[in-house]
């Protein structure tokens, strides 16, 4: 049977432990209550430093996601520059129609075309790339070697006429010198004559002998008088030949063959009415007129124009990419071939304005590259291969130096860096940043 325990342990207890434990049961009940106090403020300052610091987070992380930022990686900086022009050839043929020597009014107004090649195909040398409509030049050239028979005839006769000519004159020479023999030995078998007869052979003498003497005189400034008709005429069939040797190489100029093996580029025209457009069979072309290009598409280059500033920082044999308007997709490597040395005016721009041709050569071949048509050419000014790259909005400068704001869980810290290569979006820093860094791209509000 169990024993029922007493309701008041103390009860058992003599009158002075009871007087004692009275006395230490308030102490005791003291030390409790302090201890719960300070528990319940400590407890209250972890508390108070947890919703602090929990607020304090939650301000850091609201700031940290209103700045914009970045991650730095590594790779290659180009720092470019872009030139617009347009291609052509560096090495081509120019087909024009020449100045003809033959006739000089001939080809004045314009000579027809009656065959002509087609715009952009391939021609070999010695290839017929385009003739010429000769048929007035054949009627000019049969009528000029009729006039030159003509004037060989001429010629042949005048020959004949003068050797008649010149042996009737020796006959008249022949025969005053017969009169003159024939007068002296009269006038030596004169002295058996009287004095009147005497005198009268006398006359006959002398009339023989000045006629004879005046007949040798001429007979040179016959001779040159023959000799100078005969020069002349040999001369003007000379010059009739000549003429018609000119024409003759007037109408093999009428033949155009290609000087090289190249692409067929046509010239334009402008026809009536204003309008643009190729030369094409049955149009006229004018001596002196460049109708047809034969060009080396392995010479093709982008003829461009720079301004005096940037032409500062070109150099011959820099890479270069081309680009073509026509074919947004279609890209070549090139590489600086000229350099103008200096600059001109444009005629389509204010005459202030001086810009420097640039000649960029491009390597390769393709179907769709012809000449005259617009491009671009990003030339490479410098180049920072395998480098920390950082966008241009990420850096500051303080006295002369580079920093960024380096995002160091949910605050940014200031970062001073060296930086080397720029171009117009990002750079290459070369110490103070590695991959995968996160920098601000605006200045963090305070605090942050």
């Amino acid at each position: 049977m169990p024993i029922a325990s007493d309701p008041n342990p103390d009860s058992n207890l003599s009158p002075s432990e009871a007087m004692k434990r009275e006395v230490q049961r308030p102490a005791r009940r003291r030390r409790w209550t302090a201890w719960f106090l300070l528990i319940v403020a400590a407890g209250g300052v972890v508390a108070y430093s947890l919703v602090k610091n929990r607020a304090v987070r939650a301000k850091q992380a609201a700031v940290a996601a209103v700045v914009p930022t970045a991650v730095v990686k590594q790779g290659t900086l180009e720092r470019t520059l872009r030139l617009s022009g347009q291609t052509s050839a560096r090495h081509y043929a120019s087909i024009t129609v020449t100045r003809f020597r033959g006739q000089p009014g001939m080809g004045q107004g314009g000579l027809v075309l009656t065959q002509l090649a087609q715009g952009g195909s391939m021609v070999k040398t010695g290839d017929v790339v385009a003739q010429l409509d000769d048929e007035q030049l054949r009627t000019v050239l049969d009528t000029m070697q009729a006039n030159i028979e003509q004037a060989q005839l001429s010629l042949s006769t005048l020959k004949a006429s003068q050797q008649l000519d010149w042996l009737t004159l020796e006959q008249t020479v022949r025969s005053r010198k017969a009169a003159y023999d024939q007068a002296l030995l009269d006038y030596k078998a004169g002295e058996v004559k009287t004095s009147i007869e005497q005198e009268l052979l006398k006359l006959s003498l002398d009339e023989a002998e000045a006629a004879y003497a005046q007949q040798q005189k001429a007979l040179p400034f016959k001779k040159t008088s023959l000799d100078a008709n005969l020069r002349i005429s040999e001369l003007a069939l000379k010059r009739q030949e000549l003429t018609y040797q000119r024409t003759l190489n007037d109408q093999r100029s009428y033949t155009f063959r290609a000087p090289m093996d190249g692409l067929v580029v046509l010239q334009t025209l402008e026809r009536t009415g204003g309008t643009q457009a190729q030369y094409s069979v049955g149009d006229t072309v004018n001596p002196g007129r460049s109708f047809m290009k034969i060009v080396d598409t392995s010479s093709m280059q982008l003829e461009a124009t720079a301004s005096q500033a940037e032409t500062s920082e070109l150099r011959v044999g820099q890479d270069a990419t081309i680009t073509l308007d026509a074919y947004p997709g279609l890209t070549f490597h090139g590489k600086v071939y000229s350099v103008g040395a200096l600059a001109r005016a444009s005629m389509f721009e204010s005459y202030y304005v001086r810009t420097v041709p640039v000649n960029i050569q491009i390597k390769g071949q393709d179907s769709r590259l012809l000449p005259d048509m617009s491009g671009a050419a990003d030339i490479v000014l410098g180049r920072a291969e395998n480098k920390i790259l950082v966008p241009l909005e990420a850096l500051r400068e303080e006295n002369g130096q580079y920093f960024v704001y380096l995002k160091s869980g949910l605050r940014f810290e200031k970062r001073f860096v060296q930086v080397g290569l720029k171009d117009d979006i990002q750079a290459a820093v070369l110490s103070g940043l590695k991959s995968g860094d996160e920098v601000a791209l605006t200045v963090p509000p305070a605090g942050a």
